[in-house]
């Protein structure tokens, strides 16, 4: 037949090569949005109950609707040929044991700002301040570590990747910068408390304390 060949992308970001995929490529191409959610590192061991996301973007030149559905007028031979080498891609990661997770590429790009982005603006933000051991390293200071030694191994342009390719990074910036303000005026404030409280005080104020007690 004339169908055109399927598709794949394991990006970390969904919307942006979504579009472009959706955009530039045939539409007789059958176009399947993935990303496993584990590298060399996490899935050195094994693929076993790790995340695979998935989106069936466009089959049998229908595409998926970001609510959650398609518009098939009816099941064609075509279209049952798409579903099948679909499944038959999908079904490689499931044989290993992966959690599969079908999600729609907006609501990916949305979770993954605040958990796999924020997660390496974070360790890219402590690396930044040369943290090291110490002596008297705490269980939470070696997981800070950890956290640093495990996103900076990653390419500076896979962090940039996530940053420029995903819109809702930007959010997660501007939110972290926001509690960051927020931690620091509760700790200026209760500073400014325990000063006031710690001023010495006027001999009429120490007389009407002597007067009341």
């Amino acid at each position: 037949n004339n169908k055109g060949p399927l598709v794949v992308d394991v990006l970390s970001v969904k919307e942006h090569p979504r579009d472009i995929m959706l955009r530039e490529l045939p539409a007789d191409c059958d176009i399947l949005c993935t990303h496993p959610m584990f590298g060399p590192d996490s899935g050195k061991d094994g693929w076993r109950n790790l995340n695979f996301v998935y989106e069936k973007t466009r089959i049998d030149q229908v595409t998926f609707h970001p609510a959650g559905y398609y518009n098939f007028e009816e099941e064609t031979e075509g279209h049952l040929e798409s579903i099948d080498r679909i499944e038959r891609f999908l079904s490689i990661w499931e044989e290993e044991g992966c959690k599969m997770v079908p999600l729609s590429c907006k609501a990916h790009d949305e979770y993954a700002a605040n958990s796999q982005f924020i997660t390496h603006l974070m360790g890219r933000i402590l690396g930044a301040q040369g943290l090291s051991l110490t002596p008297i390293d705490t269980k939470g200071f070696q997981s800070v570590l950890k956290l640093i030694d495990s996103t900076t191994a990653d390419s500076f342009d896979l962090f940039y990747g996530l940053y420029k390719y995903n819109k809702n990074s930007r959010q997660t910036i501007e939110h972290l910068r926001e509690a960051m303000d927020d931690v620091v005026k509760n700790l200026k404030a209760l500073e400014a408390a325990d000063t006031d409280n710690a001023m010495p005080r006027t001999r009429d104020e120490s007389v009407e304390r002597q007067i009341a007690s």
